[in-house]
């Protein structure tokens, strides 16, 4: 099952590398400026945010395979009539909403791979899957480089949509893996689990409105600021895609010597510090595209770990509703930060120091959240830990006294559960005063009236 679905997430991966790289640029050479492109953005993100949220619950009923062999064609479909006349404003917008809507090529691997593996393998396997996501991105950068070059930048784009149309061939091949139905008693989250849940929604929440504007614009952004050709900007994306990948295969001994917490508020400190210090970078090419792939590397790295981390504490037979609902949020906060990108357009040039200033603020306050989420679990699982020790304490206390009697007490029943077995004794008092002598000489309530 995880080896299928990482060949799918190769193919559909390379497809969506390619149209992601060369769209904005496409629509650069249409001669339409960045609050076009930036509402064009928001409206995929928007479909992005409703659909994914729509198509992971979904697919709980009715399975991955299914939902994925449903959205791909349509999402083809429409990947294509995006190309067709983008002057007209309008029906790029249409289309660009039901492009985003159909596009389940993230969230429904990620969830596979996640719920395909035991517990020991699933940081493992995510990293790998992630790896491949990223691999895919240097193959396609580099190859929509190449085939811009060969074919111009509206040829390039119909045949990465034809990819994605043969990347489903491996889907066909997945097992019907088992659906949880909605007959099931309605589940109740520990206060651990709802906590986690909150860290998970609004985590991911902030990230993707400070991400957004590197996902989305990444290759605007060189244009605009160095003037960079299409071959240059796929290979700082490439370079981007292929060190996080190589470094994401790692990543895993970073959590198993330091822990999630640790590793966590540490890189989002980093990228922190770094997207403050970008205006300075602007000043040299070469120094802002180093620290752009070192905020891709860390960012990215961060995610398999994020997603593990939270996921593990969650209700498996609802994982894809939850990840579907934080996939939701995190769209909406990228079609949040699109709009923003577009407003701060408006007059022809963007302001980038001013928008480089408030993604860093909103790393901040992820990184704050991060830690004050820690901090809370820690004080949970403590109060946690001493109420099971309580109830261990009690249920060992009757155990001695249901098969030894309050005459004859272990000495680890004695010092784990003396303030049951005081009760107990006042109990008995109360029972030997009241009847003063027992019916049957032998015993009465467990006790030895003889030896007394």
């Amino acid at each position: 099952m995880v080896f299928l679905v990482n060949l799918y997430t190769f193919l559909i991966g390379t497809s969506r590398a390619v149209y992601t790289a060369l769209f904005n640029l496409y629509l650069k050479s249409q001669h339409l400026e960045n609050a076009v492109i930036g509402r064009a953005t928001f409206y995929y993100s928007w479909g992005l945010a409703i659909g994914g949220f729509i198509f992971a619950s979904l697919s709980d009923r009715i399975g991955r395979k299914k939902a994925i062999l449903l959205t791909i064609p349509i999402y083809v479909a429409f990947g294509l009539a995006r190309l067709y006349n983008p002057s007209h404003v309008f029906f790029l917008y249409l289309f660009s909403f039901f492009f985003g809507f159909f596009d389940t090529s993230v969230i429904l691997p990620t969830i596979s791979v996640i719920e395909s593996s035991d517990e020991k393998k699933r940081l493992r396997n995510s990293n790998i899957n992630f790896a491949i996501v990223l691999l895919t991105g240097v193959i396609g950068y580099f190859g929509a480089g190449f085939l811009a070059r060969t074919f111009g930048l509206g040829k390039s784009l119909v045949l990465s949509m034809i990819l994605a149309l043969v990347a489903i061939s491996p889907v066909f091949a997945f097992p019907d893996v088992k659906v949880y139905r909605k007959t099931r008693r309605k589940e109740k989250l520990t206060t651990i689990q709802k906590a986690m849940l909150s860290y998970y929604m609004i985590s991911g929440a902030l990230v993707s409105l400070a991400a957004g504007v590197f996902i989305n614009f990444g290759n605007v952004i060189f244009y605009d600021l160095f003037a960079f050709s299409t071959t240059l900007i796929t290979v700082v994306l490439a370079v981007s895609q292929l060190s996080t990948a190589f470094t994401s295969l790692f990543s895993h001994k970073l959590t198993s010597k330091y822990g999630y917490k640790l590793t966590l508020f540490l890189v989002y400190l980093g990228v922190t510090v770094l997207i403050f210090t970008m205006p300075l970078f602007m000043l040299n090419s070469f120094a802002f595209s180093l620290a752009y792939v070192l905020r891709y590397i860390l960012i990215n790295i961060s995610t398999p770990m994020y997603m593990v981390f939270c996921l593990s504490y969650l209700p498996k037979s609802s994982l894809a509703t939850y990840s579907g609902l934080n996939f939701f949020l995190n769209n909406v906060m990228r079609a949040m930060s699109a709009q923003f990108f577009a407003r701060l357009s408006k007059g022809g040039e963007t302001d980038y120091n001013k928008l480089f200033i408030v993604s860093g603020l909103f790393y901040l306050i992820n990184t704050l959240a991060t830690l004050l989420a820690f901090y809370l679990m820690y004080r949970l699982s403590n109060k946690e830990n001493k109420k099971d020790e309580v109830s261990i304490n009690i249920v060992d206390g009757k155990e001695n006294v249901e098969k030894n009697g309050t005459a004859q007490l272990s000495r680890r029943g004695r010092r784990k559960s003396f303030v049951f077995i005081h009760e107990k004794r006042k109990i008995n008092k109360r029972a030997s005063i009241h009847f003063h002598t027992p019916p049957t000489r032998d015993r009465f309530n467990g006790v030895n009236w003889k030896k007394k």
